[in-house]
């Protein structure tokens, strides 16, 4: 039996307002492995913590995740182990498909991808970047290979490393969110044959969306669309305060049934939301003509997405199957004996995506993405 190099290794999700970290236990089965659910728990951060991804004031940032680490709520036992996943801000990461000649990868570990990246990333100089890249999997016939490389400003990338390891933690890696969140999305096992994924994170302070095409992400984006604007608007339309419209914001949704002017305040955001995501969705088949598939389903998660009703208006309003994404499908779990419901499960969808490479086993092949 191989052994874990890091064992009880656990995924951490740090974000603009919360923490989110899951730990699971690797147990194999017969054909296939399953992943359970050893800890999963979040703590809020204050606003200006961490702004757009930026740690603006480390040490509190720091208190937070310890107290978390130690676990706060009644039953919550400390986290040991000294090994963790965590992932990086996807507004100051890029990644990118490229294309390169096979006989460049021969020696694997001597293979630089930076003079094939300049290229395709938006990057003024690559000696301030961290580079990652694996090779994707591809009709071995043909003589060119496509890589997945992903590059993140080392100041950003050494932000959260020190944070880390201020904590007595060690990295085993740092990764992109789109990466981690296409892990839990994306069901592993399927074969997508002539069909793409969309993936939403409708999170607190913004929304990223992730095309999942020809088994590997090709492209994502942010949108100014989040739970935090949808709280605004009806603060701005009504005379409540922050806590009553959240409230509202949670009970009413776009029932208008429940309430005319705060489902009104709400639709009409998101129906700006989804002019921005027609665009994004018509960019990526611009650019993408002879190789692109149909989006032919739209997964939703992040903790903003369970608006009442959201599912389905953006179907009706896209015409393309629009549902919540179930978290526990990659880990081999029947939703019904989760530890959490889905719905709250949906906010740490990044959080389990790098938990799943904590606990992976990397010779097992399609239990994760």
């Amino acid at each position: 039996m191989l052994i874990h190099l890091f064992p009880h290794a656990f995924g951490i999700d740090i974000g603009d307002r919360s923490v989110k970290l899951v730990q699971l236990r690797n147990t194999p089965r017969l054909r296939t492995t399953a992943f359970e659910p050893v800890t999963m728990r979040m703590c809020s951060l204050a606003p200006g913590l961490i702004v757009n991804g930026i740690i603006e004031q480390p040490e509190l940032v720091r208190r937070e995740i310890a107290k978390l680490l130690h676990g706060t709520k009644k039953g919550e036992r400390p986290i040991k182990s000294p090994w963790v996943v965590a992932s990086v801000p996807e507004n100051h990461s890029f990644l990118k498909l490229i294309s390169i000649p096979e006989l460049q990868l021969e020696n694997m570990e001597a293979f630089d991808p930076a003079p094939y990246v300049s290229t395709y990333l938006p990057v003024d100089d690559l000696d301030n970047y961290t580079l990652d890249w694996h090779i994707v999997h591809q009709n071995p016939s043909s003589s060119e290979k496509l890589v997945l490389v992903g590059a993140v400003p080392k100041r950003i990338a050494d932000s959260y490393t020190y944070l880390l390891e201020s904590l007595g933690l060690g990295v085993m890696a740092l990764e992109i969110e789109e990466v981690a969140m296409a892990r839990s999305m994306v069901t592993a096992r399927k074969q997508y044959n002539e069909e793409a994924r969309a993936i939403i994170d409708i999170g607190s302070t913004r929304t990223q969306v992730i095309i999942y095409d020809h088994d590997i992400i090709q492209f994502s984006t942010v949108l100014p669309f989040s739970g935090e604007l949808l709280t605004r608007a009806i603060m701005s339309g009504t005379k409540l305060s922050e806590e009553q419209a959240e409230v509202a914001k949670k009970q009413i949704g776009l029932d208008i049934s429940k309430d005319k002017k705060i489902s009104s305040i709400l639709i009409k955001e998101v129906k700006e939301f989804r002019k921005s995501l027609t665009h994004t969705l018509s960019s990526y088949y611009g650019h993408n003509t002879l190789s692109a598939n149909r989006i032919t389903r739209i997964v939703l998660c992040g903790g903003s997405c369970n608006l009442l009703h959201l599912d389905t208006f953006l179907t009706e309003e896209l015409g393309i199957d629009c549902v919540r994404g179930n978290v526990w499908k990659n880990l081999g779990i029947d939703p019904k004996r989760a530890p959490i419901d889905n719905t709250t499960a949906l906010s740490y969808a990044t959080a389990i995506g790098l938990a799943l490479r904590a606990a992976d086993n990397p010779f097992n092949t399609r239990d994760t993405i």
